[in-house]
């Protein structure tokens, strides 16, 4: 949002108190888990919309700005691949690895 240069307004979701499983989370996240943004201004003009997992909210933000992605065949798939790339392979290793070096009860070698 910040490099979009886009207005936006922060609300912490505190997950140590569970915050992401309070009902107007929810609404916003159905999978509870963040980040999750609200645009109050979609391009369409119409009601705010609701978004929630890091890759459908970047190239959300990269369509609406015009920004980040280009607009040709072959420029656009090369970003995709990896923005999906880190989707479904760098992020959810990092995270799995994080997990258990820190908060796993039992120490693996």
């Amino acid at each position: 949002l910040e490099e979009a240069g886009l207005p936006y307004k922060v609300h912490p979701i505190n997950i140590g108190q569970g915050d992401q499983f309070k009902p107007d989370f929810l609404k916003i996240a159905p999978n509870n888990r963040i980040p999750a943004i609200v645009d109050q201004n979609p391009n369409d003009g119409g009601a705010p919309i609701s978004l929630f997992e890091s890759g459908a909210i970047l190239l959300y933000l990269a369509e609406k700005t015009g920004q980040f992605i280009p607009q040709d065949l072959r420029g656009r798939q090369e970003v995709l691949q990896w923005l999906f790339w880190q989707m479904g392979g760098l992020g959810p290793m990092a995270g799995q690895n994080h997990h258990f070096s820190q908060f796993a009860p039992e120490k693996l070698p």
